[in-house]
């Protein structure tokens, strides 16, 4: 008996392989695939950067205008720092000061690492105030040679920066006019003096000015003003005087004479005034007493030949 022979089996299908690409395609894939994921990297990674911030320096715009042997503090403001406090063991500042007549900057202060070098006496800055960003630099009792471009730089490793400002060191002057009430006789001579005392920089002006009584002001006669030249101090400071010439008529009686000061120091004209009085001169005042007396003796003398003349009538009739 013949057994039945089974049919050869066949083999599953298996799942459907997509058709190859072209070998340029494939890598073109894989490449674009790679670049998608890097670019994605570097995103997330930008994402999770905050941006750097720069360190500055900031000193002010404008100059800083200070007064003689003032106690005064530069100002020196850090910023673009990345922490709350700034840690002063892992910075520097140095302070330079440049005058007018240098050549070079010369150094004032230098703060290194928690040590604090002061080639100028008395200069300071403080650990507690540098620590929130304030590189100010203290100066007692300054003085004019230290006028100048002060320059601030800042080390905050590993950055840097620095500022500049301007220091200017003045004296306002004090003014005064003497005398500040005059009485003089008419068409006779007399002075008024206007002192302007410890002032710098060495440039003020002085103007003289004629008040009436009508309050109308008048220029003065260039001729009758004296302005010596200023004299320097022991301290740099600077002297001037104004003087006025006064030859008043009786016209002048009661005018007001101003002596006019601008300086850098005054946030407007100084005026200083003195009244003038004016009295006749003695040579008009003699001849009217001389008419009075004259006058007098005259009545006095008429009065004398009426009575006598009375009397000699009274004796006749009797």
């Amino acid at each position: 008996m013949k057994g039945n022979r089974s049919a050869p089996s066949l083999p599953r299908p298996g799942p459907a392989k997509p058709p190859a690409l072209p070998r340029s395609m494939g890598w073109g894939a894989g490449s674009a695939g790679r670049c998608c994921r890097l670019l994605g990297l570097l995103l997330c990674l930008s994402g999770g950067l905050q941006p750097a911030e720069t360190l500055q320096v900031l000193m002010g715009s404008t100059p800083l205008t200070v007064s003689l042997d003032d106690n005064i503090s530069i100002p020196c403001k850090i910023s673009g720092y990345n922490t709350a406090e700034l840690d002063i063991k892992n910075m520097g500042v140095t302070w330079y000061l440049k005058t007018p007549r240098a050549d070079q900057e010369e150094k004032v202060f230098t703060f290194h690492a928690g040590a604090h070098i002061s080639y100028r006496n008395g200069a300071s800055m403080s650990d507690s105030d540098l620590r929130r960003g304030d590189a100010a630099l203290s100066l007692p009792q300054i003085q004019f040679k230290e006028a100048g471009i002060y320059r601030c730089y800042v080390i905050v490793a590993p950055s840097d920066a620095h500022g500049t400002v301007v220091l200017e060191v003045v004296a306002q002057p004090t003014v005064s006019l003497s005398p500040k009430e005059v009485t003089i006789e008419s068409n006779k001579e007399k002075t008024l003096s206007c002192e302007v005392n410890k002032f710098y920089p060495n440039s003020v002006d002085i103007k003289w000015m004629k008040a009436s009584k009508n309050n109308q002001d008048s220029s003065v006669a260039a001729e009758d003003i004296r302005t010596g030249a200023s004299v320097e101090n022991e301290d740099g400071t600077f002297n001037v005087t104004s003087i006025l010439r006064l030859q008043p008529s009786m016209q002048d009686n009661g005018n007001v004479y101003r002596c006019i000061v601008s300086h850098k120091t005054f946030p407007a004209k100084l005026l200083l005034n003195s009244t003038l009085t004016v009295t006749a001169a003695k040579s008009d005042l003699n001849s009217i007493i001389g008419a009075v007396i004259g006058t007098i003796i005259a009545c006095i003398i008429v009065l004398g030949l009426g009575t006598f003349v009375y009397c000699r009538c009274l004796k006749k009739r009797t």
